[in-house]
């Protein structure tokens, strides 16, 4: 009966060993999982009654009779025998001490992965500011026509894989993320630097004239040294000179407004000058 308790007794602190084992490895904590095994070792030894045995011989010097050995029986070695309490924190060390490696190297690797990810997405968020700060700025819109135009093969390509790149960035395949954002910044050079090289000069006489016209009208109209009726009239002209020959995006369009606001508020509201200090 007390041999039955002892198994079901060690089962258990064994389960709970497992638990806090899977807890620890679940969280990267390779000590708690060094600590789970030895305490369920040390705690298994002492309920199965070995520990009890071990004090009560090696340090208070009580002795057990032993019963007589049957005829015919193996008998027990004379000499000194192993503390056998101390068998499972031995292999609770040594088990917790693979787990804990194994723990170390999965934990690096994750480590490796999200530093490899992080690069990756560095790259992809340069590329994404880039082309942002250009669809923000009327101007570059307005110098760089052809980087939003999707009828323009370099633009096209772009775009295309801008989609792949974010498409990408949405799986686990690191290394389909990464050819993807490798192919999304060759096509952006090759974009921006088709756009930067033609300019204007693919469009109709009639059109370049317009743009140019626009631009200068917008420069004027963010221009803070003229009057508000000189800004909001430029406004106005460069948007009606823009109308049926370039769509201005519309987060350019949302930028332009907000800078004409802010300068028309700094118009009415100056800052008055600091007199000089006697």
């Amino acid at each position: 009966m007390i041999q039955w308790f002892d198994t079901i007794a060690g089962n258990l602190v064994f389960l709970a060993a497992a638990v806090l084992l899977l807890n620890g490895f679940y969280k990267q904590q390779p000590a708690k999982v060094v600590t789970a095994f030895i305490c369920a070792g040390v705690g298994y030894a002492v309920v199965s009654g070995n520990f009890n045995d071990f004090v009560s011989r090696e340090l208070l010097g009580e002795t057990n009779t032993p019963p007589p050995a049957t005829p015919g029986g193996d008998g027990e070695a004379d000499g000194l025998s192993f503390p056998t309490w101390l068998l499972w924190p031995a292999l609770g060390v040594i088990a917790s001490a693979a787990v804990a490696a194994y723990a170390a190297r999965l934990f690096q690797r994750r480590r490796h992965r999200a530093d490899r990810r992080g690069a990756i997405e560095a790259d992809h968020n340069e590329v994404r500011d880039a082309y942002a700060a250009y669809v923000c700025d009327i101007l570059a819109v307005l110098d760089r026509p052809a980087l939003d135009d999707v009828q323009v093969t370099q633009t096209a390509a772009f775009l295309h894989a801008m989609d792949a790149a974010d498409h990408a960035s949405r799986g686990d395949d690191l290394d389909a993320y990464r050819q993807a954002v490798s192919e999304l910044k060759t096509a952006w050079r090759a974009a921006d630097e088709h756009a930067r090289k033609t300019g204007t000069r693919h469009l109709p006489e009639r059109e370049r004239t317009a743009i140019g016209r626009a631009r200068a009208l917008f420069e004027k109209a963010l221009d803070q040294r003229g009057s508000e009726h000189e800004r909001r009239a430029a406004h106005a002209k460069a948007r009606e000179l823009l109308d049926g020959v370039l769509v201005i995006p519309r987060q350019a369009a949302a930028e332009l407004e907000g800078r004409r606001r802010l300068a028309l508020t700094k118009a009415d509201h100056p800052v008055p000058e600091r007199s000089p200090r006697t």
